[in-house]
């Protein structure tokens, strides 16, 4: 069972383009022709093109530049200059195809602090989003793990 939403973080509806499906593809250098070619896409028995594993990751930056701050608003305390990427997983329901209407919704976050190898403390926050599509049904769950370093290690 998903948590309600607790931020919002991009406009509902953001429609899935074959286009921009076919500029992410090339830009991770996937030459597959179901991210391609529509008439493959059908070939192989699929409505549309579809989107690579990795393209809601982009999706979730489609947002009004005001509501940039909603996640840390909503309880994340991280100083962004120390933030490192610290992972990701997607967890697909179905596969997304150009076409689909998502609405991003941001879910459970949840932080801990472990002691750095290097001194310091270090933060991690685990966040967990979620997609659905026109018809409310949850199409991918993803997970992002964000680590805010102990700053500059003085020695």
């Amino acid at each position: 069972m998903l948590s309600p939403p607790v931020a919002k973080i991009n406009p509902p509806g953001v429609p899935i383009e074959r286009g921009k499906i076919h500029e992410f593809a090339c830009s991770i250098y996937d030459d597959n022709p179901l991210y391609h070619d529509l008439e493959a896409a059908k070939a192989a028995g699929l409505p549309s093109v579809v989107a690579p594993p990795t393209y809601t990751s982009v999706q979730a930056f489609f947002f009004d530049p005001k509501d940039a701050g909603a996640i840390l608003e909503s309880g994340l305390d991280l100083d962004l200059r120390f933030v490192l990427h610290g992972g990701q997983e997607f967890y697909f329901e179905r596969p997304i195809f150009a076409g689909d209407v998502l609405t991003a919704h941001q879910g459970e976050m949840r932080t801990y602090e472990k002691e750095g190898k290097r001194g310091g403390l270090m933060k991690f926050a685990e966040m967990e989003s979620y997609y659905t599509d026109e018809n409310d049904e949850v199409v991918l769950r993803v997970k992002n793990i964000l680590i805010q370093t102990a700053g500059v290690v003085k020695k």
